[in-house]
């Protein structure tokens, strides 16, 4: 099951220094973050194993280069630097689409706090994404993404397929902590995504 809890060590764990972000902590939130993905229908399959892709090319980085890539500015001053950017397995790259779908995950777990248990989860999942990873999909995957999220659940029931029914209510009060967490790593991220120019690629 999804463990909110290990999200927000991983992404405490993952502030390093005072603007940095520690890349195998972050890789860590985002593994525990698939396993909640992975319960949204076996629609968003395609998304979590894309997501697992990216994932695995940063951990592979880490594993080989750790000196080079054992922070988000240590990887963006090297690759940058070396002119590895558009390579084939780009930390930089991978990172920005790993940012891009971190903001749709942060806004849709903060509209999913808002909602009555017997709420529907679908227009808050459709209102994250058309705010946040619509703007950089083609229209294709606009509409397949859309029409996926006809197919969510209740609030209710989507906690009890993701979290389970085993102290689902202490595990929602450490929710909005975890969003802090992660919010404050996103930002982290975009700013120094920013800084070195990689933000805006498409």
């Amino acid at each position: 099951m999804f463990s909110v809890v290990a999200v927000h060590n991983a992404f405490q764990d993952a502030l390093v220094q005072d603007k940095d972000v520690g890349i195998k902590n972050y890789v860590l939130a985002y593994q525990e973050l698939c396993k909640f993905c992975s319960h949204l229908g076996g629609l968003f399959s395609f998304v979590v194993n894309d997501l697992e892709a990216k994932i695995g090319c940063l951990n592979k980085l880490v594993t080989e280069d750790e000196q080079h890539f054992s922070t988000v500015h240590s990887m963006l001053i090297h690759e940058i630097s070396n002119k590895l950017v558009f390579s084939g397995c780009s930390g930089s790259v991978t990172l920005l689409r790993l940012h891009r779908g971190l903001e749709f995950i942060i806004l849709f777990m903060s509209k999913l706090l808002q909602l009555q248990p017997n709420d529907s989860t679908k227009r808050s999942a459709k209102e994250a994404y058309s705010q946040t990873l619509a703007k950089h999909h083609t229209w294709l995957i606009r509409n397949g993404a859309m029409f996926a999220m006809n197919f969510l659940p209740s609030q209710r029931i989507l906690y009890n397929q993701t979290i389970g029914d085993t102290a689902l209510e202490e595990t929602l009060n450490t929710m909005p902590e975890m969003i802090s967490k992660a919010s404050m790593v996103h930002e982290r991220v975009n700013n120094l995504l920013s800084d070195f120019e990689i933000l805006n690629l498409p």
